[in-house]
Parts: C-alpha cells; structure tokens; sequence
C-alpha cells in the first residue's frame, strides 16, 4: 500500500505489493473517502460531549455542584478493523471553583490536556490549555426563588501535531522492478513530521437555571481557535479552522425517583457540521450517600461536504453515579456507509469523573446535571 502525505491528509494509491491485510487496506481507503478533507483542521469529538465538558465549552468550568472537579476520558475508534491502528483519543481536565466579590457570584480556574492518535502514520495532537470562568447569580423580580447563572469563560494553551513517517512509504521509494519498497531512498515530500507548536485561544458562554429539585435547564455556546493558528506540515499557512458550538439540555423530573436529561450539541468547523442529540433516563436514591443509575441512547448526524446530511452512529451510554464518582461507558454503531466495512462497529468509550464535596455544605450552590 502506497501512503502519501499532502497537507489534507494521508492519501492512498495501488501498488503492485500486496498487502498482508486487504480488508485493512479496503477499509482505510472508505475512511478517507467519508471522512473530511481538511483532516489536520479538524477537532477530536467525544459521544459522551457532557463527560468532557472543558472540550466543549470554556464556560463549563466550574459548573458542579463542589469544590473541585477531575476529569478522565478515552476513546478508541475503528480498533475491531484497524488493530492496533485505531484512532485514540485521551483527555484529562481540572477546575475548581472561588467564591466571588459580590454574594451568590463565583469565578474557576481550569485546565485540560488532549491526546489524539490515529492511524498507521500515528497523527497526532497533543494539547494543553488553561483558562478561568466567571459565574454571576442573576435573579427574577417575578420568580426570585429560581436561581439562574450567567458564565462566560475562556482559554488559552498550545498545541503540537506530529506524525511517524517510519510508517509510510512513497513513490519515489518504490522500485517497479523489483516490486518492492526502497525504505533508505528520499521521499521527496516537502514537509516536516512534527508541525510547529502553535497558540489556541477559546471562549464561551453558557446560562442555566434550577427550577426545582432535579429541575434544571441550560444553554450555550463557544468560538474555538479564536486565532486561527497554522498547523500545517507544510511550509505554508494551513490554519485550524474555527469551531462554532452550541449545546442546549436540562433536566425534567418524572417521579420523585427519575427523571429524563435530554441533551442536544452541534458543532461547525470549517465546511464540516455534526450533531449529537438524545437523552438519559436517571434514576437516583436521594439519600445522603447519594447513588444513581443513568442509561440512554443518541444519535449522531454529520454532513458529507457537498452530499447533504447523514445519520453517522447510533450511541448508547450510561452512567454510574456514587455520590462523589461517576463513571461512564458508551458505544457508537456505525449506521453510515462505512457499516458494511465495519460490520457496525465504531467507537468504545469511557469516562470518570471525581468531584469533592465543599467541606460538607453538600448544596453551596446549585447546578444543572449533564
């Protein structure tokens, strides 16, 4: 298989030598042919977008229901098909929250790391930001027992993307009279392995009010890469493109015991767009100790560039909550045209989250459920 790098991606040719896996080979060729161009420009996703809160929106920070928060997330993609190939994504965040100037106001501090990996070249992002949120307490002359937040929060690290040439081979190592590959002979690509380091820069907003117990809804939105850095492998300026994001969601209770938390995220980047809405059935004991089971199903949709949108996975998660802990695990079924390929498997992932109590005023202030 012949791999060649161009500042969209990795593009694949026939050659004479065969591979020792051609379905690999089949299946890696579809990827890039439904994935989109602009592969550098594009950003890392998780299906469990509330378990990564700091990935989706900058004004996220802080709102929990403690003193601090820690994050844990991992995703591998197409493992059943590409082995030890798989895209990987890993992430880890913190944020602790402040009491503010004025009564009922808050501020938080924030920071979170990214590693993605993916395919035989090993693509890579590594990523680190920092950021702080403020959390002012508005009120309703008419219902001033409903507490409602405004957050506005923003981020700033750098960034690294990095390939393994050591995986690749090109034309000009290919010798057609001996069917095989010259490892030693130049590539003559004109790019580097490893892109320069470059700045990120993020913000967002995001409101919530609690209308009851287990009665909640929020809103917001976030600009990502502000800047627009370049990323390119290339020696000219191939920037990351910006992301536009938008969530909404809440929490409704049924019984005293349940209650449905639907959730709906959708993110612009560049010429591609995709969305994933659904819902959590939550079940919860109410006791001090507090334990809660959470099990629902969502739906991905995406564009494919000029052919219109398309329903992409069908998710199905839940969550494990132990007063201080949650844990989660979902999976993604591929419902694309990649599902023959991949006999519908798509993506594994799991989450975990530690928050700590505020030195055992359990409700200081109150939050929504993602």
């Amino acid at each position: 298989m012949n791999k060649k790098i161009t500042k969209f991606g990795v593009q694949h040719q026939l050659s004479p030598i065969k591979s020792a896996s051609m379905k690999k080979f089949l299946f890696t060729i579809l990827v890039f042919a439904f994935t989109l161009q602009g592969l550098w420009a594009q950003d890392a996703q998780f299906s469990q977008f509330a378990a990564a809160p700091l990935e989706v929106n900058p004004a996220m920070s802080g709102v929990f229901n403690g003193k601090y928060r820690a994050n844990i997330n991992y995703r591998s993609q197409w493992g059943s098909i590409l082995g030890e190939d798989a895209f990987k994504t890993a992430a880890a965040s913190f944020d602790m929250r402040f009491t503010g100037l004025d009564a009922g106001d808050y501020f938080s501090v924030n920071v979170n790391l990214l590693r993605d990996e993916a395919g035989a070249a090993k693509v890579s992002l590594t990523k680190g930001n920092i950021g702080m949120a403020f959390h002012k307490k508005m009120w309703d002359g008419q219902f001033h027992r409903t507490p409602q937040y405004l957050i506005v929060g923003a981020q700033a690290g750098f960034g690294q993307y990095a390939l393994n040439a050591n995986n690749l081979w090109f034309t000009s190592q290919y010798n057609a009279n001996t069917v095989s590959v010259d490892y030693n002979a130049p590539t003559n690509e004109p790019w580097v392995t490893n892109a320069a380091p470059h700045f990120n820069f993020n913000v967002g907003a995001l409101w919530y009010s609690i209308l009851g117990e287990d009665f909640s809804i929020y809103a917001g939105g976030a600009l990502q890469h502000l800047n627009k850095p370049n990323v390119s492998f290339y020696d000219d300026n191939t920037s990351l493109q910006q992301k536009y994001t938008g969530l909404l969601g809440g929490q409704i209770p049924l019984t005293r015991e349940i209650s449905l938390m639907p959730g709906i995220v959708a993110m612009k980047q560049g010429p591609a767009f995709q969305s994933i809405f659904g819902g959590h059935i939550r079940y919860s004991n109410h006791d001090w100790w507090e334990i809660a089971l959470r099990a629902g199903a969502f739906m991905r949709i995406s564009n494919k560039l000029d052919q219109g949108m398309h329903t992409d996975a069908l998710i199905f998660s839940s969550n494990f909550d132990v007063e201080r802990w949650t844990f989660g695990v979902s999976y993604d079924i591929n419902v694309s045209d990649l599902k023959v390929s991949t006999n519908r498997r798509g993506a594994f992932e799991v989450s975990m989250s530690y928050t700590q109590p505020n030195n055992g005023r359990r409700h200081e202030i109150q939050c929504p459920k993602f």
